[in-house]
Parts: C-alpha cells; structure tokens; sequence
C-alpha cells in the first residue's frame, strides 16, 4: 500500500551547547562560609599577635563583630539558595560569645604569657611580680616569702589551665580567687561550676603582715594552699 512520497524535513534545531553539570547553590554557600572563615581567622590571628606585642586590643568587640558580619552574609545571600554553611558558623560563634559572657569578660586572663608548666618562688617584696601564663600549671610558691609589716598584693593569671599558690604560715591572707569555668578552693573553701569565686581573709595571730591575692583563671582551677 503506498503512502504517498514522504515530505521533506527541515534542518534540525542545534541542540544546547554543553554547559556542564550545575553547580548546586550549597557549594556556593559553603565556599563563601569557607572564605569568611578565613578571614575571620585570619583578622583573629592577628588580633592576637598585636596582643603578644603589647598592643591593647578589644577582645570584647571582636567577637560580636564577627557574629554581625556572618550574620550579614547570611542576609546578602538569602536570595540566592540555601545558607546552611553560613549558618553553621553563626551559630558556632553565638556558642562561643555566650562562653566568653559565662566566663565574665573582667577576669581579665591572659592570651600571653607562654604555655607549659611554671613555678615562682619570690624571696623578697622586690621579686614580686604580676605572674601570667596563657595555658598550663602555674605554681607562685610563697612559703619563702619575706613579708613586711602592711600589705604586700600579688598578682597572678592563667588563661587555661591551673593556677596553685602556696602561702607563708604566720602571716595574714586576704584572698580573690575567681575562676570563670572550673574549681576555685581557697584555705579548706571550696566552689565550682561556670563564674566561681571566692573571697576569704585569714588573720594569723602575730601580725607579720597581710598577703593580699588577686587570683584568676579564665578555664581551670585556682588553689591557695598553706
């Protein structure tokens, strides 16, 4: 059975070039959350390198800083897909600033200092110093201590780690231990938990003189021993 001639075709509409498989929008997110963490890094490190110098830097504003300006990115890239990655560090830096406000920004701990393992052993009110340490044990071991009449304050920090001070018998104490997260024992006292502190005085019965310690650890514990 013919069906008649078969009419001609035209030419083919080309086809798409070839683009490529799409490049999902949390890929884009998460290089922006990788750029912006970064930077973020970056500007810390050197923050924290200015602060070992001897430059006073804001540590207060840094943080909420960074928390507008991811907040911010997230706001940018609203429109254009997802911001999981953004979001992720969002919310690692909010836990991170509600650390520092549970660790009191007043203690002022230190960020210098060194790190390792410490021990002072002062002999005269001239040797004394205020003594920091950035992490790690440090010891100010004042049983040896020549006290004079009055009062003779001694300072000392430690940003992480444990902070132990031995103090003379026969003199008075005047004790400020805080510790923002951890142990705080002070002459038979104890506390613990997030903003531990305690102040105590020990009158000795001679009257040598009066030890005043100003005492304070970021994350760990403070001791005062006899």
């Amino acid at each position: 059975m013919s069906t008649g001639p078969i009419p001609p075709q035209g030419p083919k509409p080309a086809s798409p070039p070839d683009r490529g498989p799409a490049v999902p929008a949390d890929r884009h997110a998460s290089a922006a959350a990788a750029l912006l963490v970064g930077t973020l890094l970056v500007l810390v490190g050197i923050a924290w390198l200015l602060d070992a110098a001897g430059v006073v830097v804001p540590w207060r504003a840094i943080l909420p800083a960074s928390l507008i300006a991811v907040g911010l990115a997230c706001v940018a890239g609203a429109f254009r897909g997802r911001q999981l990655a953004l979001m992720v560090v969002g919310v690692s830096l909010m836990v991170v600033l509600w650390l520092a406000a549970a660790l009191d920004w007043n203690l002022d701990v230190p960020l210098s200092g060194g790190v390792g393992d410490r021990t002072e052993q002062p002999r005269t009110p001239a040797d004394l110093t205020r003594y920091e340490l950035a992490a790690g044990d440090l010891l100010v071991d004042l049983r040896q201590l020549q006290v004079p009449p009055g009062t003779t304050a001694v300072e000392a920090r430690v940003g992480v780690g444990e902070l132990v001070v031995r103090v003379p018998a026969g003199v008075s104490v005047e004790v400020m231990a805080r510790s923002g997260l951890g142990e705080v024992q002070v002459l038979g006292q104890e506390k613990g938990g997030v903003g531990s502190r305690i102040y105590t005085i020990a009158d000795a019965a001679d009257g040598r003189g009066t030890l005043r310690l100003d005492l304070r650890v970021g994350l760990g514990q403070v001791r005062v021993d006899p």
